[in-house]
């Protein structure tokens, strides 16, 4: 148990200092993650001594150690082989925004967006890759769809007490019938959105996601669903040459 909480903050400390504008000194890094400065000290040292943080002038910033990991495990890409062009192609031709959005860990995350600008809200939580809610999101409910049967029990087991946690497992098999899920409004009330799969090695390892403004409850939106069946088409044959 000791150890899992050692990986648990060693996890924050990384994830603090890649959002770091600029180096943290030990105190900021210590006060970010709510841990004493003696042990986050000893964490730091070990993650500096395996090149997962650099220190320059009593500053830290992130190493080259998890780049190097991808390019060895050769996946230094994004999820599914989807770079930037990619996503702005899907984008172009569906006419709508789309973001990748992957689960890492217990958080789900936008890693990339292209397209037309989103509603100012949900734009900053693509370009500031901030934390959204599993289960009260098109991304989340999907990807947890297609997670393993351990991980996902683990999730759900997680947020057992949030919202959606009953939903989501009467809507489990139309998600996984109909390789999407929707949200109307459930995590931002001014917003609609359509998660696709995105597979790499037959593997489901992000979603793309796919928004509109939402106008009112209860109607989902013709051109959306439109633009969603376009980028499946698209997606049902990944750059790796896959189908799901």
């Amino acid at each position: 148990m000791r150890e899992q909480r050692a990986i648990m903050r060693a996890d924050r400390i990384l994830d603090t200092v890649a959002r770091a504008r600029s180096p943290l000194t030990l105190t900021e890094v210590a006060a970010a993650v709510g841990a004493p400065v003696s042990t986050t000290q000893d964490l730091v040292d070990d993650l500096c001594r395996c090149g997962y943080l650099r220190k320059t002038d009593r500053r830290y910033r992130l190493g080259p150690r998890p780049h190097v990991l991808g390019v060895l495990a050769a996946q230094p890409g994004p999820p599914g082989g989807l770079d930037h062009d990619a996503l702005q192609a899907l984008s172009s031709d569906a006419r709508v925004p789309i973001g990748l959005a992957a689960l890492v860990g217990t958080q789900l995350l936008y890693l990339d967006h292209a397209g037309p600008r989103a509603p100012r809200q949900l734009q900053r939580v693509a370009d500031d890759h901030i934390p959204r809610p599993l289960l009260r999101t098109a991304a989340g409910r999907l990807l947890l769809a297609y997670a393993d049967d351990a991980d996902r029990e683990r999730l759900l087991r997680l947020a057992a007490d949030t919202p959606g946690a009953a939903a989501f497992t009467t809507e489990l098999p139309a998600i996984r019938r109909e390789r999407l899920a929707r949200s109307d409004g459930l995590a931002d009330p001014d917003i609609r959105a359509i998660a696709l799969p995105v597979a790499e090695h037959g593997t489901v390892v992000a979603a793309a996601v796919l928004t509109a403004r939402r106008y009112g409850p209860g109607n989902r939106s013709p051109a959306l669903e439109r633009a969603a069946r376009r980028v499946a088409q698209r997606l049902g044959a990944t750059p790796n040459g896959e189908t799901l």
